[in-house]
């Protein structure tokens, strides 16, 4: 798989367990907890583009599908407040 960006390190304000669903979450939300991720845009080997994201300490982990690589970088950043300045490319 080919990476066209990355972001090697970032903090991230989650909620959920690895093993029973997460998400990102909002400050205020029950149980949330800051930890660091590392996010990549890979291509999905058919023209289309990933969202990959786990966390440093490789308990969480999750990938979303993306026809484009701008809608992936939308969907970074308005899941997890990336902005597209922040990509290493």
């Amino acid at each position: 798989m080919q990476t066209f960006a990355r972001v090697p390190s970032r903090i991230v304000l989650i909620a959920g367990h690895p093993n029973g669903g997460w998400s990102s979450a909002d400050e205020g939300t029950p149980g949330s907890f800051e930890l660091e991720f590392r996010f990549e845009i890979t291509d999905d080997g058919n023209r289309n583009f990933l969202l990959v994201y786990s966390s440093v300490d490789g308990r969480y982990s999750a990938d979303t599908w993306h026809e484009t690589l701008e809608d992936a970088y939308a969907a970074a950043a308005e899941e997890f407040g990336i902005d597209e300045s922040e990509w290493m490319k």
